[in-house]
């Protein structure tokens, strides 16, 4: 798209938008069992856009069998990614707390 084909006006990402990409992307991380919710995050992600630039803190529930470091810095990268492809923002940083593990069920 060039210049000349641009229609004026504004668009506007609500909040809620970049909370959902960042679930998304969380939950469709190899590793990661699911978000985990408490006082701190409804649905496993606490969020604060300031200036275009968005900071985040995803709580998180990881498989038992996987390797903690690893998938922790692919949740960050694959978010980061996300939002930046998706809505076009800046993130400054992505905070993964590990609030416990999921092991399989034993029968």
């Amino acid at each position: 798209m060039n210049e000349k084909d641009r229609v004026p006006g504004n668009t506007t990402v609500a909040p809620e938008v970049i909370e959902t990409i960042i679930q998304m992307t969380a939950n469709d991380t190899q590793g990661v069992a699911k978000l985990y919710s408490n006082n701190n995050a409804q649905n496993g992600v606490k969020m604060k856009i300031s200036d275009g630039v968005v900071n985040a803190d995803v709580y998180l529930v990881l498989r038992s069998d996987c390797n903690t470091m690893e998938v922790c810095k692919h949740v960050q990268n694959k978010i980061t990614r996300a939002i930046k492809e998706m809505v076009g923002m800046n993130v400054g940083f992505v905070n993964i707390h590990i609030e416990d593990f999921s092991y399989p069920e034993v029968k």
